[in-house]
């Protein structure tokens, strides 16, 4: 039997996409077979290797690999039409076969039969692979020609629907945990679409220890908008309740922009004239002395100035205080708010961009052994069912949403470990 290491068909599951010959941990391997159909989204190369046995009467031994495509967006515009029909599908959880599968399926039997035709003489051992949409392609394969292949191993791969879910029924799950081997590195709406059969094992790959810039911005960026949100609120609530006093926000705001027109008109000597303009802005700010005048009641303190709205002119100062300070806080916590959630949701869709990558994936397994560097083995793997029973969302948009509430989201600033773990503390073994 010749064996495959995980490394290695991790590497094939990367150059599945360029077709570039395999080299490195994968000299031995040639590429036996290419087939790709734009209408299904399929896309399927098989790599082959033989183990020579000189002065040996021994029959030859071979190992022919199943690498499928996962999406690819650079194969085309038909193509990706095609594989993103597969994904959105794929997140109905449908309880039937779609159209990828049921071509891959009958390419698997095609090429087990000619493979063993053309070579009648040889021990062949059967491996099925794909990162992504052809890590499900590839689960689906093996259960079924369980008798053929030895061994699945998936990269990223969104889960298994209820079709195949139901079919794999028939053998138990520690059947499957032998056969099946799913590697997967942080939660990402991909990765937990669907639930997955087999062993789960999610690989700590750099990104998530090493010291990141951007990581560290975005962190800070988003702290400073979450307090905002926060401070926002709570004025807000003072302002309905009548105990907001002042017009500091206008204060506020006059103040900020004198300091950064400052800033933009002197770029080199803004350090020593910004602050008395800043003053001068603050004592020419005509809401504050409206306040102050509110507080006496005496009214607006300069009867000739321009009222900010003509209608707040007719309402009692005390009264006009309150609104104008209430419209700010309603509005701070409104675009604090957008922006922290659209911060947030570009971010996940960039970590998700950069764990996603196959080549990343790659660099997780030893170069020599072929096995994982940083393995974390787990009991089962989150799936959106079960964020959705927790009541945790499940795209991009809503995670950016609850960002700004949970507490399994806190991100250290070295990186992303520390929420990981938390979250998936009750998942591993």
């Amino acid at each position: 039997m010749v064996q495959v290491t995980d490394g290695q068909l991790a590497h094939l599951s990367s150059i599945v996409y360029s077709g570039d010959q395999p080299s490195g941990r994968t000299a031995g391997f040639h590429q036996y077979d290419y087939y790709s159909n734009e209408d299904t989204g399929i896309g399927v190369r098989i790599y082959t290797s033989f183990r020579t046995q000189d002065g040996s009467s021994a029959p030859q031994e071979a190992a022919a690999v199943f690498t499928w495509r996962g999406t690819d967006t650079s194969a085309g515009f038909q193509m990706a039409k095609a594989q993103m029909k597969c994904n959105n599908e794929l997140r109905q959880d449908p309880d039937h076969e779609i159209d990828i599968v049921e071509e891959a399926n009958n390419y698997a039997g095609d090429m087990l039969k000619r493979v063993r035709d053309q070579f009648p003489d040889t021990i062949w051992t059967f491996y099925t692979t794909g990162h992504s949409l052809g890590g499900f392609v590839s689960n689906a394969i093996q259960i079924a020609y369980d008798d053929d292949f030895v061994k699945c191993v998936t990269f990223e791969n969104p889960g298994v629907s209820k079709f195949w879910r139901q079919k794999a029924e028939s053998h138990g799950k520690q059947h499957w945990e032998k056969k099946v081997v799913n590697y997967v590195t942080y939660p990402n709406p991909i990765n937990t679409c669907l639930p997955k059969i087999g062993k789960v094992v999610r690989l700590q790959l750099s990104v998530h220890k090493t010291f990141s810039v951007p990581h560290v911005v975005r962190c800070l960026v988003g702290t400073t908008l979450r307090c905002m949100v926060l401070g926002s609120l709570v004025n807000l609530g003072l302002s309905l309740t009548g105990n907001a006093k002042g017009f500091w926000a206008a204060k506020v705001s006059s103040c900020t922009f004198a300091g950064v027109k400052t800033i933009a008109k002197h770029p080199l000597s803004w350090p020593k004239k910004i602050k008395p303009k800043v003053k001068r802005a603050a004592s020419r700010d005509q809401a504050s002395k409206d306040s102050r005048a509110a507080e006496q009641g005496e009214g607006t303190s300069d009867p000739k100035s321009k009222p900010l709205v003509p209608v707040m002119d007719r309402l009692p100062p005390r009264f006009r205080s309150a609104v104008v300070t209430g419209v700010w806080a309603a509005a701070t916590v409104f675009f604090s708010s957008f922006g922290y959630t659209t911060m947030r949701t570009g971010a996940h869709m960039a970590d998700t961009g950069t764990e996603h990558n196959i080549e990343l994936i790659v660099g997780g397994f030893d170069e020599e052994s072929g096995e994982p560097t940083v393995p974390v083995y787990m009991k089962s793997w989150p799936s959106h069912q079960f964020l959705k029973k927790k009541h945790m969302h499940k795209d991009y948009l809503g995670r950016g949403c609850q960002d700004m509430w949970s507490r399994c989201h806190t991100h250290k600033l070295g990186r992303l470990e520390g929420g990981v773990s938390f979250f998936l503390d009750p998942f591993q073994l």
